[in-house]
Formats: C-alpha cells, structure tokens, sequence
C-alpha cells in the first residue's frame, strides 16, 4: 500500500489552479497562505484517509478540507459573503462527483499510481470576523474522495 497524498494533493491543485475564476481572474490555490495573502484564495488543509478493507485491493477514503478566503475593506455591515459563495460553488461543482450523471464522473483528480473513484461531500462550514479594518470570510469544505492503487 503506497501514500496518496501527494498525488492527490498535486491533482487536486492542477484541477482548482486551471479552473477556479473569479470576476475574470484566477484564484490562487496554496497549501500555506501568510498572514498578507490577498484575497481570494483557496488553501488545501488537512488530509486524512482511512483504509477500506479489502482483500484483493489496496483502497482508501481520503478526506480533505478546501479552504476559501475573501475579505472587504470598511464595515462588517458594508459587505455580503457572496464572492465566497460563488468561488466554493465553483469548487464544488469541479470536484463533487458522487450523485452525478456517469459523464459527469469523468472529471477525476488526476494521478499516477491511483484511481480517483469518485468523491463526495461531507461537510461544509461558514465563518468570519472583523480584524478591525476588514471582514474575512472563510468556507471550508470538506471532502470525501475513494482512492484504489493501481
């Protein structure tokens, strides 16, 4: 049985960085976002899988959290989560495979020693603040993705 998070992380970072826009431009997708990345971005966070027993394959369920971050300079009250909304939609649609027509399955993460078998959701959550001069929002979904080795 071999580790998938690399591959799968790479995977997943080519698919977002080429499809994921935003008024025209592409949003930035990172592992590491400094305290001055400009907004938005997307970060890949945590990633943990779990063994699906198996006697004649090597498979795995593998979760991921996608991360999104917009923020607005002014007042809390000024500014609307909505660029937020449209750029997780985005990712949402990109990558959420299961309970989708079988043409719709073939976009598939991308790797070299395993099958991305489908993924799903399982979690999505909303927060945000005020650090005094701006409002930050933040999306997290998280996903649930079946990896078989080859």
């Amino acid at each position: 049985m071999k580790d998938c998070f690399y591959q799968y992380r790479k995977g997943l970072y080519e698919a977002l960085t080429a499809s994921i826009t935003y008024d025209g431009n592409a949003v930035p997708v990172m592992e590491y976002a400094g305290s001055d990345q400009a907004t938005p971005y997307i970060q890949i966070l945590g990633m943990n899988s779990q063994l699906v027993m198996d006697h004649d394959d090597f498979s795995q369920t593998l979760t991921v959290d996608i991360q999104v971050v917009t923020s607005h300079i002014g007042e809390p009250d000024d500014f609307g989560s909505k660029q937020t909304d449209d750029i997780m939609n985005d990712i949402m649609q990109l990558l959420i495979t299961r309970g989708v027509s079988i043409a719709d399955r073939a976009k598939h993460i991308t790797m070299d020693d395993f099958i991305d078998a489908g993924c799903f959701f399982d979690n999505l959550e909303y927060n945000n603040y005020y650090d005094g001069q701006k409002l930050i929002i933040i999306k997290i979904l998280t996903i649930k993705t079946m990896i078989d080795e080859k």
